[in-house]
């Protein structure tokens, strides 16, 4: 598969290093630092349902051109109906059983001759089929004759494999908790497979627990199975952090929001390959002013994107027209892309797979991502969150990308600032605090800035409104002054009001 240059694949095929057996199963190698060692052999294990088989059936079927595979299995399961559930992935090749691809059954022979009989088993089928690999299928009931004779045999294995160079992988039910297995100390490496259950979300991880001679990557990592096959998704963080390429110091080149008073109150707008924030209550006006920030790069050539979770394409097209801001125009011509994923359908790493494939294909300068909760949902682990859009918010920098991203507050209108991810508001250059007061039955937006970071900024609050023409700002802060002085006047009314000291419940707006 050939990838664009540049981009950060975290589950595409990589290129073997000398030495090694490429896996075939896109993003396993870069856990491996490039393949498993030839000859070695290796450990996989996992519970029923983790994917083992599909792994096992997957590197086999991917070998280079003119190399062969052996996949002996000791399960009772026939051999035809595990190739029928194999059938609808992409790296089934049915012309390839017999010829490139060899089945055998051990079944039998581990019964009536234990482990001495399967080993001979084994040494024939290697010296006829000379195969680049080896897929031993449910070591578990082989290891039960005790230590010594499990010992024996891995050792025998160890050494047929390194004679001739062929790589083994046993695939076993059980867990790494299971520490009393002989396979677990004697074997070149260990990759066990997981499957984790998160309120009604059920996922699955692979983790490479060991692998002798190899700077391999710690950590779960992200295991899908779906109709490629098995795909691995190395943590991005880690991914990011592992890569030479280091962020640029932000330009002092000005990027216009779209909006000329906002500009005027940012110093002549955002500062090129920052991050900003849009920080507001629902309905606040942070779509529509990230959609100004988009129409603004697009009328000056810009690519530019739009991710969101929220929001399908039609929809904030057609929102963006009313306000006469030509979207479709700019979606046609190309420089603006619609990403549109719904929350909880992606997760952190393969949001991140989509994001910056589409910006360093089109190299994007400009982008949204729309609703920060949508990334903190995808997060099967809470606590990758802010290492993960701190990874992410270094890398769109090194890419000279203009970042905006919008996140909702759960107040409508007050001093404190509130973010749903930890961190994050010390993580980005810059916050847009939009907020709104309903005044005498008649909403007023307001706008201000409580940070910019690298640059001075008008510390005053200025009015919002939303017109058919889109987002505008009142030219000073007058009538946002007055707006807060009408509004603090109308709630110490209400305090003071019999009703108001009765209501200790009331929305205090």
């Amino acid at each position: 598969m050939e990838l664009p240059k540049g981009v950060l694949v975290t589950s595409g095929l990589h290129p073997a290093k000398e030495g090694r057996l490429p896996s075939g199963i896109p993003g396993l190698d870069q856990l491996l630092d490039g393949g498993f060692v030839t000859g070695a052999v290796y450990l996989i294990m996992g519970a029923p349902g983790t994917g083992k088989t599909t792994l096992g059936n997957q590197c086999c079927f991917s070998l280079p051109r003119g190399q062969r595979a052996v996949y002996l299995s000791l399960l009772t399961e026939s051999q035809s109906r595990m190739l029928a559930n194999l059938q609808g992935m992409a790296f089934f090749d049915a012309a390839a059983i017999g010829s490139s691809v060899v089945y055998v059954g051990g079944y039998l022979v581990l019964r009536e001759r234990r482990l001495p009989g399967l080993f001979q088993l084994i040494r024939k089928v290697v010296a006829d089929e000379q195969p680049a690999l080896l897929v031993i299928d449910g070591v578990t009931s082989s290891v039960r004759e005790g230590d010594a004779a499990a010992r024996e045999f891995i050792a025998d294995l160890q050494l047929l494999s390194e004679s001739s160079g062929c790589t083994t992988l046993l695939l076993a039910n059980m867990s790494s908790k299971d520490a009393n297995a002989a396979e677990h100390s004697m074997v070149d490496g260990m990759l066990e497979l997981t499957l984790h259950r998160a309120g009604q979300r059920t996922f699955r991880e692979l983790e490479v627990l060991k692998c002798r001679g190899v700077n391999h990557m710690l950590g779960g990592h992200e295991l899908e199975i779906c109709d490629e096959g098995v795909v691995v998704r190395p943590r991005t963080e880690l991914l990011l952090a592992m890569r030479a390429k280091l962020a640029q110091p932000t330009e002092l080149e000005r990027v216009s929001t779209g909006v000329p008073n906002l500009d005027v109150m940012l110093g002549g707008g955002l500062l090129r390959g920052s991050s900003t924030m849009l920080l507001g209550f629902s309905g606040s006006g942070k779509t529509l002013l990230s959609s100004h920030f988009l129409a603004a790069g697009a009328a000056r050539h810009e690519p530019s994107l739009y991710f969101g979770f929220y929001e399908s394409p039609v929809r904030l097209v057609e929102a963006a027209e009313q306000v006469g801001l030509p979207f479709a125009r700019h979606v046609e011509d190309g420089l603006i892309e619609l990403q549109w994923q719904p929350p909880l359908r992606y997760s952190l790493d393969a949001l991140a797979e989509r994001l910056l494939e589409n910006v360093q294909r089109r190299k994007v300068r400009r982008l949204v991502i729309d609703g920060l909760d949508g990334v903190r949902q995808s997060a099967f682990h809470a606590e990758r969150t802010i290492r993960f859009v701190t990874a992410l918010c270094n890398e769109l920098r090194a890419e000279g990308v203009t970042l905006v991203l919008t996140e909702e507050t759960q107040k409508i209108f007050g001093p404190e600032v509130e973010v749903r991810i930890e961190g994050v508001s010390a993580l980005v250059d810059g916050i847009l605090l939009l907020e709104y007061l309903d005044l005498d039955s008649e909403l007023k937006r307001l706008i201000s800035i409580v940070k910019q970071r690298g640059s001075g900024y008008e510390a005053a609050v200025r009015e919002l409104l939303i017109t058919e023409q889109g987002i505008t700002l009142a030219d000073d802060s007058e009538s946002a002054a007055a707006i807060i002085k009408h509004g603090r006047e109308t709630r110490r009314g209400h305090r003071d009001s019999p009703a108001g000291r009765r209501d200790t419940h009331g929305s205090g707006r």
